[in-house]
This record gives structure tokens, sequence and C-alpha cells, in this order.
């Protein structure tokens, strides 16, 4: 049991829904085209309290890597809306990919913040994938990190790079580069500009 289940678990108990872990039943959403939806509920809005998805109308709507990673976790059952079957990370991942080719390392990144403990929210864009809250400061204080993910070896361009940077100290927020190694583990790379 990693350290997000645990906290998840606990907080769970906390809030006093009856859910152990080894007990735990998947909450149901609908995939909806290249979208995630669950009903409103006291677990779902539970879930984005503690920074997964978004209150859209009377549905909690999540991203990509949130309903990934809470399916591969054993907390979501996604099914199609159209035909009711059921969906597994690899089916979503081929779905959600026809839009975002770069939603598995965007995922893998989003995964291994997540066991470690942080709230992880949508970037700004402009190759920002993230943004991260330090532990114990989503919904008090706003993000301390910019995190992008790219898979080893591949290139990014300086002025992409420039770019990022710009947007990150007119925000006074930190860069993080988010390496995914051929193993699928995932090195963080701190972002600075300095002057000579």
């Amino acid at each position: 049991m990693d350290r997000s289940n645990k906290i998840l678990s606990k907080n769970i108990k906390n809030l006093g829904l009856k859910v152990k872990l080894e007990e735990k039943k998947p909450i149901k959403g609908l995939l909806v085209e290249d979208k995630v939806y669950i009903e409103d509920s006291e677990f779902s809005r539970f879930l984005v309290e503690k920074g997964y998805g978004e209150k859209v109308k009377d549905k909690i709507e999540l991203l990509p890597w949130e309903a990934l990673y809470l399916v591969a976790e054993g907390w979501l059952e996604v099914l199609d809306k159209k035909t009711s079957e059921k969906m597994d990370v690899e089916k979503l991942v081929k779905i959600f990919s026809k839009k975002d080719e770069s939603v598995w390392s965007k995922y893998l990144v989003y995964r291994d913040l997540r066991s470690r403990g942080y709230v992880v929210k949508l970037g700004f864009g402009q190759g920002i994938d993230f943004r991260v809250y330090e532990r114990g400061t989503y919904g008090k204080e706003a993000a301390k990190f910019l995190v992008c993910s790219v898979f080893e070896g591949e290139p990014i361009p300086i002025k992409n790079l420039v770019k990022i940077l710009e947007s990150a100290r007119s925000l006074k927020k930190e860069v993080v580069i988010g390496v995914i190694e051929r193993r699928g583990e995932v090195v963080y790379y701190s972002l600075s500009k300095f002057n000579l």
C-alpha cells in the first residue's frame, strides 16, 4: 500500500465513510467521449477536496491522468456511456491518447507525484503540465512548483525552456522537469535561470 492510498484511506475513515482499503468499493464513473464524470456524492466531494477533478454543474469531471490514477488504484470504475463496457487503464489510455499523445507521460509523472503525497493539478499550458502543491497546502496556499513531463531522450527546444522559466518567474514558482526513464521511473530536475 503506497503513501497516497494510506492517506486517502485514513481521510475516508476520518470523514465518517465506512470504507476500509481492503474492502474498497470503487466509485462509478462514466466515459463521455474523452472525459470521465462521476456523480456528485459525499465521496466525490471528498475527492475534490483532496485535489482530484473539478465540479462541473452536478458532476465531477476528472482529467485523463486523474481517472487513470484512480482506476489503477482501484478507487474508480469507468464505464463507457455508449456501450456500458467497463474500461481498464489500457483502454482509457488508447482513448485519451487520441486527443493528447502525451497522456501516458503525464500520467506517469502524475502517479509518481501523487504516490509521494503531493496534490497535482492541471498546469497552465505552454509546456507546463502540472501545478504541484506542497504537502498539506492544497486549498490554503498557491502551488509552489510547475512541472513539465518528458521521456528520457526527448528533445526540448531551449526557447521552450526559456518561456517556461519566464512564466514561472512572473508567477514566483519553481520549475521542475519530470524525466521518465526507460524503466518508467521518474527523476526530477529543478530548472533555474542565472545570468553570468
